[in-house]
């Protein structure tokens, strides 16, 4: 497991340089805030067409429907494990309180998996986890933004957070998927022009060189906001809990189910992975973009995946996972 603890620690390199440059003054507050919005309007959106339209086509979405139905089942089970905890963040301000059942429900479902997934299975595994954002992302960008903002507003309002840019990626990559299952000779004859199939390239290679700045950009981002991090955070009675819930509690009632559930077994080892993850960076992104408490969001983002180096390789080496 000694190759899963230096996967894991890989992110925290990139983070350091988020925190180092916000510490020397190179960027300040409001220029994190307005790369969390270029992340979550142009970089995300393009990671999730591209993934979308060149892993897969409109069989295996249908033929794999488990991936996304598991992500989203462990996602439902942190929001219920949270919706437990949060008589008793009542003395809390409600930023935080929102804050925290985020936190529960929102796991690192799909960068570090990634990476993980690129070391313990074959080439597919990587694929598999990108398909089972699906479920992750439409639990994110419906009844996440949900518990982040605490439901304020008009029914306007909340039907507008969820028409988001990366919910509006996975439609159009589905369009996309489902134009090529219903029409394959005019998609054969769009490919076989020469203008048509270049500008095809042209606009591929772009959204894959987009999406590929998601990672880095989003630990930049976590980086950034530690480095003015409000150290009561970290030591408080709200924080140790979230590391406790998010790093076994969650990871124990979601183990159950997926062992328990018919799952297919390829399957079921994409989602031990998914279910073992700590609080999900996107989650100060997304803080910052909603209003909520950001600084309790990078707190436990940087204890989860502290803890996580000890717990991952602790929850992958179980015997269910053989």
């Amino acid at each position: 497991m000694l190759h899963v603890f230096f996967k894991t620690a890989a992110m925290f390199v990139v983070m350091f340089a988020g925190y180092a440059v916000r510490r020397r003054g190179l960027v300040d507050e409001r220029f994190n805030r307005q790369l969390s919005l270029l992340l979550i309007n142009v970089f995300f959106p393009s990671l999730i067409f591209e993934s979308l339209t060149r892993n897969f086509t409109w069989r295996t979405l249908l033929s794999n429907w488990t991936l996304p139905a598991g992500s989203a089942m462990i996602m439902l089970i942190g929001w219920l494990v949270g919706l437990a905890c949060r008589p008793a963040l009542r003395h809390q301000p409600r930023a935080t309180a929102c804050a925290f059942h985020f936190q529960c429900l929102m796991n690192n479902y799909s960068f570090l998996p990634i990476m993980l997934a690129s070391l313990m299975l074959d080439s597919s595994g990587v694929a598999r986890i990108v398909f089972s954002t699906i479920g992750a992302e439409l639990c994110l960008w419906t009844v996440g933004i949900q518990v982040l903002t605490g439901n304020r507003g008009t029914p306007a309002v909340a039907l507008r957070n969820l028409i988001s840019m990366p919910m509006l990626s996975m439609a159009a990559g589905g369009g996309v998927l489902l134009w090529r299952h219903y029409f394959p000779e005019v998609t054969q004859a769009l490919c076989d022009g020469a203008l048509t199939s270049g500008i095809a390239s042209m606009l591929g290679d772009a959204l894959r060189l987009a999406g590929q700045a998601t990672i880095p950009v989003s630990a930049v981002i976590v980086g950034a906001r530690m480095a003015g991090l409000n150290t009561t955070h970290l030591y408080s009675r709200p924080m140790a809990a979230i590391v406790v819930l998010r790093l076994a509690v969650i990871p124990a009632l979601a183990t159950l189910l997926i062992m328990l559930l018919p799952f297919p077994p390829d399957t079921r080892r994409v989602l031990l992975i998914i279910a073992a993850q700590p609080c999900a960076m996107a989650s100060v992104t997304l803080a910052e973009v909603y209003d909520s408490d950001a600084s309790f969001a990078a707190a436990s983002v940087l204890l989860t995946h502290v803890f996580c180096l000890l717990t991952i390789p602790l929850w992958l080496a179980a015997p269910w996972w053989r």
